[in-house]
């Protein structure tokens, strides 16, 4: 939290509103940042997912700082990062590939169960399970410590059994249709990534602005 971040959180005596954020945005960068374990980590699972064909673009530090505030700022974490960012992409996709992998995350522990929240579930939840999937099935290593007998895709549902047998399932909802009731294998979800959940449309309605509250706040949290 740069210091502009925290005079303004002082004077107003509450949590800055998205605009407030924006308006304190740095581009400089830090000289004296150093990547955690975690984001170097995560950077080279990345390239052994993909390969010799390697990514479209190169990664870039942004994602290191990205990837260091999901395990150096508490389980309660909020990634606002501009379009274009491939958020998505990291701290969704291959996030729960690398779960899937490896079978925890620095901070949260053991995972075997997540929840992954997005617009509806027609777009932001069946686009990710595309997504994993075309993933899964471009990956020698995924394929290598993902066997094919362990890893099932539906629309909604999505399991893996790494190399030593440990499962992770990931249930995609959408944000407008609530999550209560999410539990498998005995246990409650370890894990919420809410993705995008509200479109553009959905912007304009407080109705549906409420519901998505709701799901956050009444049923994700607890």
């Amino acid at each position: 939290m740069n210091n502009t971040r925290k005079t303004l959180e002082l004077i107003t005596g509450a949590p800055l509103k998205v605009e407030q954020h924006l308006n304190t945005v740095d581009y400089a960068i830090d000289p004296h940042y150093v990547p955690s374990d975690f984001a170097l980590a995560f950077v080279t699972f990345i390239k052994l997912v993909n390969g010799e064909q390697g990514e479209e673009n190169a990664t870039p530090l942004m994602h290191y700082h990205m990837l260091d505030t999901i395990t150096r700022g508490g389980t309660r974490v909020a990634n606002l990062c501009h379009r274009g960012s491939a958020k998505t992409t990291v701290g969704a996709e291959y996030l729960f590939l690398f779960i899937a992998v490896y079978g925890d995350l620095p901070g949260f522990g053991v995972v075997d169960l997540a929840i992954y929240v997005s617009d509806s579930i027609e777009n932001g939840v069946k686009n990710m399970r595309k997504n994993l999937e075309f993933r899964y099935q471009n990956s020698e290593f995924l394929q290598e410590y993902l066997p094919k007998e362990g890893v099932k895709f539906t629309d909604l549902r999505w399991e893996f059994s790494n190399a030593d047998g440990k499962r992770f399932i990931v249930k995609g909802y959408g944000a407008k249709t609530g999550v209560r009731g999410a539990k498998e294998m005995g246990k409650r979800p370890q894990l919420a990534v809410l993705d995008d959940m509200i479109s553009d449309e959905d912007a304009r309605s407080p109705t549906v602005i409420a519901s998505v509250e709701d799901t956050v706040y009444k049923a994700v949290t607890y």
